[in-house]
């Protein structure tokens, strides 16, 4: 297949993994479950595109009798093989369009977080072969800001679109699909079964300190302060708020959407 996927959109997590680990939460029982109903038994194969360190692979452990993560950056599949010693999980150099795994594989296919730097029609390609009849594609991710509270969301959505002002400045920059247009363009792709849109939400207690990071880990900024390393002061800024406003655990609840499309 020819190349069709911006590298920067996989090379810009170099250097990036172990923050990432740390400070993305890993998906909540509610994502599995709404996956488990659409495809009515237990997996036997479940493969989670662009799946980073891991954190959204496993949630298939205990469920699935093979488990296979997908990912093209090496330092991110580098940290997801330190992290995990699970038989059943196995974690792969590839792309999105170009897994390299058989046709009527897969009984589900995941995208966590990962979807919008995909090319889109040449990944359902790949998807819908490797599906098996009946199959079952969810993409999530979860929204931003986290609900806290007003301040602090405020403050971090200012901090953001100065983050991703810096990096979608650059002379190349990263390639972002709209998450809003995923089902319309499963719709329009026209092979799947059946669609639909679908939001939870998770509930997580946080130190302020975690809050924090997890705030920062979403906000684009390790991506901007690899490109210009004095907003690093904004960073620690934003720590220092958050920690002289809450003395207990935070509160935050973390809202998903998905699309979940059935072959």
């Amino acid at each position: 297949m020819g190349k069709l996927v911006h590298e920067k959109n996989y090379e810009q997590w170099n250097g990036l993994s172990e923050k990432y680990h740390n400070d993305r939460p890993v998906p909540p029982d509610i994502i599995v479950k709404i996956i488990l109903s659409w495809l009515q038994r237990n997996p036997d194969t479940v493969v989670d595109i662009g799946c980073g360190t891991g954190l959204s692979t496993i949630i298939w452990n205990g469920i699935a009798k093979n488990i296979i993560g997908i990912e093209p950056n090496d330092d991110m599949r580098a940290t997801a093989e330190r992290s995990y010693d699970f038989t059943k999980i196995t974690f792969v150099k590839g792309v999105s369009n170009d897994t390299g795994l058989a046709s009527d594989y897969a009984d589900i296919v995941t995208v966590s977080q990962a979807f919008h730097w995909m090319d889109i029609d040449s990944t359902l390609d790949e998807v819908y072969r490797m599906l098996k009849p009946g199959g079952v594609l969810a993409i999530y991710d979860f929204t931003i800001p986290p609900v806290i509270d007003w301040k602090t969301e405020k403050t971090l959505l200012t901090l953001r679109e100065k983050f991703s002002e810096i990096v979608y400045s650059q002379e190349t920059p990263p390639v972002h699909n709209d998450k809003d247009s995923y089902n319309d363009r499963i719709i329009l792709f026209g092979k799947f079964k059946h669609s639909r849109k679908i939001e939870c939400h998770n509930k997580l207690l946080m130190t302020p300190q975690k809050a924090a990071e997890f705030c920062v880990g979403i906000s684009n900024a390790g991506f901007a302060v690899k490109a210009d390393s004095t907003l690093k002061k904004d960073v620690d800024d934003f720590y220092v708020f958050v920690n002289s406003k809450y003395s207990g655990e935070v509160e935050a609840i973390i809202p998903y959407k998905m699309v979940i499309a059935v072959k």
